[in-house]
């Protein structure tokens, strides 16, 4: 046999070869493409149902969600909710969410995490009560991780280039009009007992009436807040006080100016909402080798500069990485503090 002939009848057989393997990733491809689209479109009927049937409940003639111009889409790779404006509300409670275009969306792999976003005004209101809070941001971004059969794990927000804003005397009058580059809030119960919350609040160039720019974090754990919160959804505060009204384990840490506050502890509230407990405060700078030299202080950045570096002059001298500074016992009777025998002030009651 010539060789050219042989060599053809390879290159012929090798030919069908490849056709065939190309084939049968296309029908794999098919096959692939087609299960995924039957599972989106399965979890899609579900979801609707379920949309359907929340936005249809009521509690005595009350609609507990409304979903304006109700679209859900997002194939292939989630679901996605799409409401023109919305409106949620706890009849047990009287409060009341609403705002303008919202997305809520689910991954396919993820269906216990609810993500939702907008960047319309969110309004919350108590009209029994007559109060409200009026949230802005450029983007505001929350989600809810639920765990099976239902019960919610996780709760969280986050708002960009945020402002608040309360028709509350006390808050307006103490805070005014809070703003901030980002504010970010965080819920769940600790891994340690389900009954329990734990909550963690996060802040950027948080501006505060009458109080220097802040940026810093804090988390604790409410004890036995969970509970109180499932049991009384009208008051929940009050039971808390009256079961435990204890907060534990205490993280902070602020930067002020030029200081860096580091908080930790425990306090207990009374039922008549006063905390008692003990606190322990960090006032740090940086240490002279990192420090950066600043010219000039400013009241919006340094205003609290001289009242923490005179009691940072009563703590005890400590090092904490990179940073220098003292430790200040703060003592908290009734909601009254002091640092040793210096008075700094009363704390509100808690309701």
């Amino acid at each position: 046999m010539p060789a050219d002939s042989a060599d053809q009848k390879s290159e012929i057989k090798h030919g069908k070869g490849s056709k065939r393997f190309l084939w049968s990733l296309a029908i794999i491809l098919i096959l692939l493409f087609s299960a995924w689209s039957g599972l989106w479109y399965y979890s899609y009927s579900t979801t609707q149902t379920q949309v359907d049937r929340i936005v249809a409940k009521e509690i005595n003639g009350q609609k507990i969600l409304t979903c304006h111009d109700q679209a859900l889409g997002g194939y292939p790779v989630r679901l996605a909710l799409d409401c023109s404006s919305f409106s949620a509300m706890d009849p047990a409670t009287g409060w009341q969410v609403s705002g303008g275009p919202m997305q809520v969306y689910w991954q396919i792999h993820e269906p216990t995490r609810a993500s939702i976003r907008t960047s319309s005004r969110l309004h919350i209101e108590n009209a029994a009560i007559g109060q409200s809070l009026d949230v802005t941001g450029g983007m505001i971004k929350g989600s809810v991780l639920l765990a099976p059969p239902d019960h919610v794990q996780t709760v969280s927000l986050e708002a960009e280039e945020a402002t608040l804003v309360s028709n509350d005397p006390f808050i307006g009058q103490s805070l005014g009009t809070i703003k901030a580059d980002r504010l970010a809030f965080q819920l769940s119960p600790t891994a340690e007992s389900d009954s329990d919350i734990e909550l963690s609040l996060e802040a950027s160039e948080l501006a505060i009436k009458q109080i220097p720019i802040l940026n810093g974090e804090i988390k604790f754990t409410a004890i036995g807040g969970l509970d109180a919160l499932m049991q009384d959804r009208n008051n929940p505060a009050a039971l808390w006080l009256r079961q435990s009204g204890k907060i534990a384990n205490i993280d902070g840490r602020l930067e002020v100016g030029q200081k860096t506050l580091k908080l930790t502890g425990d306090i207990a509230f009374n039922q008549a909402g006063l905390a008692n407990g003990i606190l322990r405060l960090r006032i740090l700078n940086p240490s002279i080798e990192t420090a950066k030299v600043k010219q000039t202080l400013s009241a919006e950045r340094d205003g609290f500069n001289g009242p923490l570096t005179g009691l940072q002059l009563m703590g005890k001298p400590i090092r904490d990485g990179d940073l220098v500074g003292s430790e200040v016992k703060i003592k908290l009777v009734n909601g009254a503090m002091k640092a040793g025998f210096l008075p700094l002030g009363n704390l509100p009651p808690l309701r």
